[in-house]
Formats: C-alpha cells, sequence, structure tokens
C-alpha cells in the first residue's frame, strides 16, 4: 500500500512538471532576436479546435515578417519617373516589391517550433550572407536575359524595323522588373550602362519618334447609319524622312460621341491602320474619334506584374483624333394640303411634322436625290354640319414614308374623319388640319425613328 502512495506522489509530481514546462515559452516567443548574419521571421496564430490552419497562417506570417527585414530599394531615374507620372506612392511601390520577394524567398531554415493549448509560434531564419549571394546570382541572370534583347532591339532600330525595335525593348524590361529600384550596371558595346535606365530611354526614344495622323479629317456622318468610308490613320517614324511602320497596334475609340466601330486593328505594310465604324448612335453634332499606339497588345499582359503595368503608364502614347460631322437623317417631304377644294398658302400638317422630327435628330432637304427618307402627304378637309352658329369641318390624310437606299415603304397610314370646328367652314377646316397634324405626329415620327433606326 506504501508503494502504491508513493507512486500516486511521483506520478502526480511528473504530470506538474510537464505542466510548467509546457507553460514556459522559449525565449524568442516573447523576446525578438537580434542576429547581425541572419534575417529572422516569427509567425503566431491561434489554435482552432478540430483544424490544423493555425500552422500554415503561422508559416506565412513568419515568411511575410522575414521578408519584411529585406531592404527594398527605391531609386534611379526609371523608378523616380514611375512614381511621379503614375500616381503611385513610394510605399505601395515597396509594398508590392516586398510581396515578390516573399514569394521568392529560397534558402530559409527552420530554428523552432512552440504551441501550447491555444497558441502555435514558428521561428525562421535566412543567411543575410546566403540571401545576397542567391540575389546576386538572379540580378546578373536576369540582366543576361535583358541584355541579349535590348542588343537585339538595337540592330532592329539601325535596320529601321521599328516595330520590331519596340516590342524587343519592351520585352528586354520584363527580365529586370524584380529589381527595377537597383542599380543594373552592365557593359554594352564596351562602355558601362544602367541597363534599366537605358531600356526606359530607348522606348521613350522611339515613341516620342511615332506619329499618327489621320489620312482624311472632318469626315461626314449620319446618327445611327453607318460611316461610308474607312477611317483611316498613318504611322510614320521621323527621324530625317518619314518612315510608315507596319504591325504596330492601334486602338480606336470615342474621346466625344458614341458609336459601333473595330477597336483593335494593326497598321499595314504602308503603315495604315484601318477601322469601320458600322453605327454612329450619338446625337452630337461634332464627335471625336481617338487613335492610340495599344502598346498593351505589344506584351502578354496576363504575366504582366503590377509593377510593369506601372511603368508602361508612364510613357508617352502617340496618338491622333478624327473629327466625325454628324446629322440625323435627310428627310424630304412633299405635302398636298387642300382645305375645302382650295391649296393652303401656308400649310399646316408638314411644319409640324418637321418639327417633331427635328425634335428627335433628323434634318431636311429640298434636294429628293439627296434624301434618306421621303414622306409624301395628302391632305383634304370637306364640310361638315352647323350648329347654334359653330361649323364643323373633316380631314382625311394619307401618309407615306420610303427608305430611299432600298426604295421600301416603312410607313403608311390613312387617318379619315379628323375633326375640327370654327366660327365659318374655313376655320373649321384650318382646324381639323390641326389637329391631324398633332395625330400624324404623334403615331408617325415614332414609327419611323424604330424602323429607320433613328
Amino acid at each position: 500500500m506504501k508503494r502504491f502512495f508513493q507512486f500516486l506522489l511521483l506520478l502526480s509530481l511528473f504530470f506538474q512538471l510537464n505542466l510548467l514546462h509546457a507553460k514556459k515559452a522559449p525565449d524568442w516567443v516573447t523576446n525578438r532576436p537580434i542576429d547581425n548574419e541572419f534575417y529572422i521571421g516569427i509567425g503566431h496564430a491561434s489554435k482552432i479546435k478540430g483544424s490544423n490552419d493555425h500552422i500554415e497562417k503561422a508559416t506565412s506570417e513568419a515568411l511575410k515578417n522575414l521578408a519584411s527585414e529585406i531592404t527594398v530599394n527605391i531609386s534611379g531615374e526609371v523608378v523616380s519617373s514611375m512614381i511621379e507620372k503614375s500616381g503611385m506612392l513610394e510605399e505601395e511601390l515597396k509594398s508590392k516589391i516586398r510581396s515578390t520577394t516573399e514569394a521568392e524567398l529560397e534558402g530559409y531554415e527552420l530554428v523552432e517550433q512552440w504551441q501550447d493549448k491555444k497558441d502555435y509560434w514558428i521561428y525562421y531564419r535566412l543567411s543575410k550572407v546566403r540571401y545576397q549571394v542567391a540575389k546576386e546570382e538572379k540580378i546578373n541572370k536576369a540582366i543576361s536575359l535583358a541584355l541579349d534583347l535590348f542588343t537585339q532591339a538595337k540592330k532592329s532600330e539601325q535596320n529601321k524595323e521599328y516595330d520590331k525595335a519596340l516590342l524587343l525593348f519592351l520585352q528586354s524590361l520584363k527580365p529586370i522588373e524584380k529589381y527595377i529600384g537597383e542599380t543594373l550596371e552592365t557593359k554594352y558595346l564596351g562602355q558601362n550602362i544602367y541597363l534599366n535606365n537605358e531600356i526606359y530611354l530607348s522606348i521613350q526614344n522611339i515613341l516620342s519618334n511615332i506619329e499618327l495622323k489621320p489620312i482624311k479629317n472632318n469626315i461626314e456622318a449620319k446618327r445611327n447609319k453607318a460611316v461610308k468610308h474607312p477611317i483611316q490613320v498613318i504611322a510614320s517614324y521621323y527621324e530625317t524622312e518619314q518612315i510608315p511602320i507596319s504591325n504596330l497596334p492601334i486602338l480606336f475609340s470615342f474621346r466625344r460621341g458614341e458609336g459601333d466601330l473595330i477597336s483593335n486593328v494593326k497598321t499595314n505594310m504602308n503603315g495604315i491602320a484601318s477601322t469601320k465604324i458600322s453605327k454612329v448612335t450619338s446625337s452630337e453634332k461634332m464627335q471625336i474619334l481617338n487613335a492610340e499606339l495599344d502598346i498593351s497588345k505589344m506584351i502578354n499582359q496576363d504575366s504582366t506584374s503590377f509593377v510593369y503595368q506601372n511603368i508602361l503608364k508612364t510613357l508617352p502614347m502617340p496618338s491622333t483624333r478624327v473629327i466625325l460631322n454628324v446629322t440625323g437623317l435627310l428627310i424630304f417631304i412633299e405635302s398636298e394640303e387642300l382645305n375645302l377644294g382650295k391649296e393652303l398658302t401656308v400649310l399646316h400638317i408638314e411644319p409640324k411634322i418637321k418639327e417633331s422630327f427635328s425634335e428627335k435628330g433628323f434634318s431636311f432637304t429640298d434636294d429628293i436625290a439627296g434624301a434618306d427618307i421621303y414622306i409624301t402627304i395628302k391632305a383634304r378637309s370637306r364640310e361638315g354640319s352647323e350648329m347654334f352658329g359653330m361649323y364643323s369641318a373633316f380631314v382625311d390624310v394619307t401618309v407615306s414614308a420610303l427608305e430611299m437606299s432600298s426604295g421600301e415603304e416603312i410607313y403608311k397610314n390613312v387617318f379619315n374623319n379628323v375633326n375640327g370646328q370654327g366660327v365659318n367652314t374655313e376655320k373649321a377646316g384650318l382646324k381639323a388640319f390641326e389637329n391631324a397634324a398633332e395625330k400624324i405626329s404623334d403615331n408617325m415620327v415614332p414609327k419611323i425613328i424604330q424602323t429607320a433606326g433613328q
């Protein structure tokens, strides 16, 4: 029995010692270590019953913590220009570079883990010397790849293959984008150069010498119709002479106004980019079409990083504008209005119809050959009855509208027995014409708008 109680006592002491030991955290948990030879990353996560997510969360936090200790360089002409022109903040750029650094961390080692019932801690470190050696290897490899592309671009530029040169310069910027804040010094043709600056300045130089010009400006167009002729701009490189540039991606868009058009085209062998406007939908009389070099089509956007995108934003894009002079569809109206057998000297139906169409953006012509729509109106009044000194009259009207391009009748209607009253039959007839004009306008205008696509 005595031995049994001794065993229980020892067992109790054992659990108490283990409990004390479990509660005591190592120094690195409460006091962050300082080490001149290592970058340090410590992560923590609270435990959730029935889940092991705390390990992944703590590990992720530790690596972020480790990456934050690595100094991010933000210097040089390219970076300064990028921050100034793209609207970025320096801290925002540093944060993005740190994210890249964290994603590419390698060579770090696990030092220790510790946990109790509620929390989990993990401790990583990375040799500063080892990191610097690995980084320099990566930078040298990136410089080598970028320099090769840069050299090819320079040769294409000398051969006046400007589209190819621009593409290669853009591609040469990609390998070094992660190190854009570093001093990327290398040799080119026996001279020391800062590669990032040279690439950036070379791209700027090509872009500043590319000129876009409309082949024809002030183009006539009609609302809700296709523009008859293609919109064309020519891309040239101006040095001592103007040299057309083929294979350049051009983006067309409405800067003012609206319509349906082919947005993305490339210049042909003569440097001409041509687009078609299938429909002008805005009613603005002066509309502006913008044509701009679409540099995004020269790179793989899916693999383009935040830093690279913001570098591209700072580059001056060649562009030009084309003016569209937009009118509504042209209408020719032929109206025959007889009041009690006499031809009216002042028409009543035609002016009302013109007013309603004008409000919807239509225009009118006296030349039937230039009209888009031909409207005929035939209206005749007849006497009604007289009662208590007031006379009545009735108007019968036939209205037809032809689309001139197809010869198709797009509207036809008959309005019979439209009533009017007055102190005599003539005035009653004129009132009937006024009432008929309102009725015809309300019925015909929206239907022709719908049919003619105005």
